[in-house]
Order: structure tokens, then C-alpha cells, then sequence
């Protein structure tokens, strides 16, 4: 009994003592996220978004730096009725993996009014807009994305603040 009790003891603190080695390599879920483009990339398409823009769309991605840009905009034209829109976005990528998820900012300026000249200005009570929020764009094939984006939108002057989402469509090249 003494000696199976010190045979315990004994291994005991044999195995508390020993030095353990652990795994020193990463797996891919751990390892570091790509956060930046390593060359320019362009891409054209369509974009709808009622704080940055409607209409026909230029994106692009800064090559070694986690920025990038997007113009958007375009005239519509109806029987009396005059409509425009400018926009842009400002993109921050978080992570540019497989897809992309990126930190956004927008503004954008609206116009609608009549093509009557006793009827001339903006009808709008809110032509401008500020938003910021976050967005995620899916690569459909190589060349082809989709983004979504989901901005807390401010309308000045009038000051209502809307969760607002938007879409776009985008041809990328090199």
C-alpha cells in the first residue's frame, strides 16, 4: 500500500512537472485577414443608393493601401420632369479575403424639378445626404462583384436620419 501510494505521488509529480510543447503554427482561420488590394483595380457598372448616387458607377481600389473610391450618378429625363444625381463613396476594407467587407462613407446630392421654366429649383426638401455605415461586396466570378452596402443616412436641411441600403453592380479590370 506504501509503495503504490508512493508510486503515485511520485508520478504525479513527474507528470505536473514535465515541460509541454504546444503547436506553434497557424491555421488559415487564424491567420491574418488581407486588408489591401496589391495593384490597382478599376471596375465600372451600376449602383443604387439613395444617399451616394443612382445610376452608372466607377469604382476603385488603391493599390497597398485599404482605400477606395466610388462615383456615382447620372441624369434622368421624363416628359416635365428633370432629375439628377452625384454621388460618392469612400470605402475602408476590413477584410478582402474571399469577399470583401469594407467600412463606409457616403454623401450624395439629389436634384428633381420641373422642366416648366415658371417652375425652376429643386423640389426636393432634402437635395443633400451623409451617410456612413458598412458594407460587403460578393465576387460573383473573377470579374464580376455585388456590394451591399447599409448606411445611417442623414437628409440636411430637413435632418431625418434613415437606415438606408443600397446595391451595386461592378466590371473589374486591371
Amino acid at each position: 500500500m506504501k509503495r503504490s501510494c508512493f508510486a503515485i505521488i511520485t508520478a504525479a509529480i513527474i507528470l505536473t512537472s514535465s515541460v509541454a510543447s504546444a503547436q506553434t503554427t497557424r491555421t488559415d482561420s487564424l491567420a491574418p485577414r488581407i486588408t489591401r488590394f496589391s495593384e490597382n483595380v478599376f471596375g465600372v457598372g451600376l449602383a443604387a443608393s439613395l444617399c451616394s448616387g443612382l445610376g452608372l458607377s466607377f469604382k476603385h481600389h488603391l493599390a497597398n493601401i485599404p482605400i477606395a473610391y466610388q462615383i456615382t450618378g447620372g441624369p434622368f429625363k421624363t416628359s416635365g420632369i428633370a432629375m439628377w444625381d452625384i454621388g460618392a463613396e469612400f470605402q475602408y476594407d476590413l477584410s478582402v479575403a474571399s469577399n470583401r467587407l469594407y467600412a463606409v462613407f457616403g454623401i450624395g446630392e439629389y436634384y428633381y424639378g420641373s422642366n416648366d421654366s415658371a417652375k425652376v429649383g429643386n423640389q426636393l426638401v432634402s437635395p443633400t445626404r451623409l451617410g456612413i455605415g458598412i458594407g460587403y461586396e460578393m465576387s460573383q466570378s473573377n470579374a464580376i462583384g455585388l456590394s451591399l452596402n447599409l448606411m445611417i443616412t442623414l437628409f440636411e436641411p430637413d435632418g431625418v436620419i434613415l437606415p438606408l441600403p443600397s446595391i451595386g453592380v461592378h466590371y473589374y479590370f486591371k
